[in-house]
């Protein structure tokens, strides 16, 4: 049995608890930067592209310049796109997960910045209010 890839586990978290939306997941070998995920929310119509990431050293995101550009792309015409990165440090107990809302216009600040960066929004991992990151994507 192969173990699931950390970001696998944070796509399957959103899709439990974001229950008013639709969550396309995107492997996209071919087309390289294109973020994970795709949101379609319920009480907007909208769909919003989401990256996710999982950091469990430092306070470095790795972010590929495919990516980087996307969100950076989508940004300077005004199309909403997100980040959401698990800091799950590896000798953290659960507690001590954080899970972090970036926009996609702060793509230049968390390549260059990480974690420093400041989030739209930051959660305890094990006490997320699903209704309230859901409407940050929404109202983003």
């Amino acid at each position: 049995l192969m173990s699931k890839k950390p970001e696998t586990i944070l796509y399957q978290r959103l899709k439990e608890n974001l229950p008013k939306s639709l969550i396309t997941r995107i492997e996209s070998r071919v087309n390289l930067g294109i973020p994970d995920c795709f949101i379609a929310l319920k009480q907007t119509g909208r769909i919003v592209p989401v990256e996710l990431k999982v950091v469990t050293r430092g306070k470095k995101i790795s972010l590929s310049p495919h990516q980087i550009a996307f969100h950076a792309k989508h940004a300077e015409i005004g199309v909403r796109t997100f980040v959401i990165v698990l800091h799950s440090p590896i000798k953290a107990v659960l507690n001590d997960q954080r899970l972090f809302l970036f926009a996609g216009q702060q793509i230049f600040d968390l390549a260059r910045s990480g974690l420093n960066t400041s989030p739209v929004a930051v959660y305890d991992y094990d006490s997320v209010p699903w209704s309230v990151l859901m409407h940050a994507l929404a109202e983003g």
